[in-house]
């Protein structure tokens, strides 16, 4: 009985680590995950690849998580879902746009239709199909004279 027992008692420990652990890929596995972390992924030399859908695949994605990453090749540019499952909101995350090798600020550019569909006020992008910059105030782009 006591061997039953004990066999319980190690099988209910197993279970409640695993439920509670971090998982870890790659890397030293000796190391374990951050505990911050659900997903640890460690390489020296991969990387990650997010789900890679065309426009259309994005807005065809049914009930997409709040915070749901993918890759847009069309727009070639990660997107991130700020609104809800029910009402998703598709916002272009514009990664270390930086500046060039000669010291200059390099802004998002793009055709009308390829405008940011959640802006925060005060963006600034160039706009190709005007060959124009412009802003958007709050409420819609605005260009620049």
């Amino acid at each position: 009985m006591k061997k039953i027992i004990f066999f319980f008692f190690l099988l209910f420990i197993g279970f409640n680590h695993m439920i509670n652990a971090q998982v870890k890929i790659g890397g030293d596995m000796s190391v374990k995950a951050n505990p911050s972390s659900v997903l640890e992924l460690e390489s020296t030399n991969k990387g990650l690849l997010i789900p890679r859908l065309t426009t259309t695949q994005v807005s065809g994605i049914s009930n997409p998580a709040t915070g749901l990453l993918v890759y847009n090749m069309d727009l070639n540019v990660l997107q991130i879902n700020t609104g809800t499952p029910a009402s998703p909101q598709w916002a272009n995350l514009v990664v270390a746009q930086g500046t060039d090798n000669k010291g200059a600020v390099v802004l998002p550019a793009g055709t009308d239709a390829e405008r940011p569909s959640a802006p925060a006020t005060g963006s600034i992008r160039y706009n190709t199909s005007s060959s124009k910059f412009e802003g958007y105030n709050g409420s819609a782009w605005v260009t620049f004279n």
